[in-house]
């Protein structure tokens, strides 16, 4: 597009007196625009452009706009040569903006495409409440149908994970669950192991029998026999008269879960070895044998094998029940996993607390994927809900993190402190780090900004935008406007 051959506009009717061409025009409204040929190569853009998107216009023109913004509107429009209107998108962080689409035609063909960019970040602050009211609702609706869809989800496809570790191990679970083996899951504590025990129950035969879920930690080493096992009428004093069920009678046909079975006496060990090889079991003062028929699913944080040797878990036991063995690993050894859970959870509580938050701010993915994770995925849940409740202006922020710090301290306490301490003192390392990764590309592509975002494997507006979060220089190639007729 050559805008110095475009046409004038005459004021008042006197020629001369004040003349405009189109490109002044476009040069001084608020409204970013960029045009770009069939091929995807950038005809125009104005100051507004710049100023949103902080790309300087002597860099992109004449370039695709796709190692720019891989997924501009524009070149949809080129593809579908239909118009699309109103799409918000956040080119920065704190900024909104709407744009609009259309493609440019000749004769019936479509020769390029236009797009209008206009900058509502102060409107949207602005707002009285109502059509933001009615935004928020109708976000929140889709993100919780979202949801919903997951939630409803069984088996080993509720297991939200990506990584190659956790796709194996889901692999070989599905092929166990489809036996009557007795399994151990093993793995740090918060590492999901309750999710891979209901879900080779609900993969089996037995997924229209019961589950039943026994914590092995959290019962009295006096109470556990009779929480197994039930006990009959007058078995000791407070029993029921009628008697009770143990967890194993009420699980018959189905599957039991024994929970943190490390910390199971050493006396009860026995005593569960032998319903597992008999079969049968009697109730606590009862005489009658009771025939149940279960699937045993163990799992403990513990190494049980170290405990064998110490002599503290029954070797015959630990062999029983280790016919399969399944190590779910910590959320620090497959990295890949921890963005697909935040987004889960970002979108979970955002709907469970009414609040619109859907952007996370890099700086805070690149503290969390560098964080260790002793909790694991239960600590990242965690993390999760009080950053939603703490975020502003629709985002997780390096700030939202600074607050949740400070409430951490206020209520003293001393393990998380450390913790979210820790967290907080990565963000400088991590963004030396990045620099650093940055110059190494940079001169690795004698400073051609395309090569170093090829190298780093980032769009080019991410290394714009990265360049000027760290105040990086660059050398910028001398370009004249573009000559050549319109197009």
């Amino acid at each position: 597009m050559n805008f110095s051959s475009t046409p004038t506009f005459e004021m008042d009717g006197r020629k001369g007196d004040f003349e405009l061409s189109a490109e002044t025009i476009l040069e001084n409204i608020n409204e970013g625009i960029c045009v770009i040929a069939a091929d995807g190569t950038v005809k125009y853009w104005n100051q507004a452009s710049d100023r949103l998107y902080g790309v300087k216009r002597e860099e992109i023109l004449n370039n695709k706009i796709v190692d720019f913004f891989p997924n501009a509107l524009c070149l949809a429009v080129l593809e579908t040569g239909e118009r699309v209107e109103y799409v918000e998108h956040r080119p920065r962080e704190g900024s909104l903006v709407v744009i609009s689409a259309a493609p440019i035609k000749v004769n019936g063909m479509v020769k390029g495409a236009i797009s209008i960019d206009h900058d509502i970040t102060g409107f949207r602050r602005a707002d009285d409440g109502g059509a933001e009211e009615k935004n928020r609702a109708k976000h929140l609706e889709s993100v919780g149908e979202i949801i919903k869809q997951n939630q409803a989800k069984s088996g080993f496809e509720s297991i939200i994970c990506q990584s190659r570790q956790m796709q194996k191990l889901i692999h070989l679970a599905q092929k166990v669950a489809e036996t009557e083996a007795a399994v151990i899951i093993t793995g740090e504590s918060g590492t999901g192991k309750d999710l891979f025990a209901r879900a080779l129950h609900w993969e089996s035969s037995r997924r229209n029998e019961p589950f039943v879920v026994v914590d092995c930690g959290s019962i009295s080493p006096n109470l556990i026999e009779s929480e197994l096992f039930g006990y009959d009428p007058g078995a000791f004093t407070g029993a029921q008269k009628a008697g009770k069920p143990g967890k194993f009678e009420l699980a018959d046909g189905g599957t039991v879960f024994l929970d943190e079975i490390g910390e199971l006496p050493l006396e009860m060990q026995a005593k569960l070895l032998r319903v597992l090889e008999s079969g049968e079991f009697y109730r606590v003062s009862g005489i009658r044998p009771i025939k149940i028929n279960i699937r045993v699913i163990a799992a403990t944080n513990r190494n049980i094998q170290q405990m064998v040797q110490e002599g503290t878990f029954r070797q015959d036991l630990f062999y029983r029940l280790n016919v399969f063995s399944l190590r779910i690993p910590a959320l620090r050894e497959r990295p890949e996993d921890i963005p697909l859970l935040m987004d889960y959870y970002l979108k979970r509580y955002s709907v469970l607390n009414r609040k619109v938050i859907d952007r996370i701010a890099p700086e805070v993915i690149s503290m969390l994927l560098h964080y260790h994770w002793p909790g694991n995925v239960r600590e990242l849940k965690n993390l999760m809900e009080r950053l939603v409740v703490l975020a502003e202006n629709h985002e997780i922020s390096p700030q939202s993190l600074e607050l949740l710090l400070e409430s951490v301290l206020q209520d003293g306490r001393e393990t998380e402190m450390a913790s979210f301490k820790t967290l907080m003192e990565l963000e400088p390392m991590l963004l030396e780090i990045e620099r650093q990764t940055i110059l190494k590309a940079l001169a690795s592509a004698k400073h051609n900004l395309l090569k170093a975002a090829e190298i780093l494997n980032i769009p080019r507006s991410t290394l714009y935008y990265k360049l000027q979060k760290l105040g990086i220089p660059h050398e910028k190639r001398k370009k004249g406007r573009p000559s050549g007729g319109s197009f």
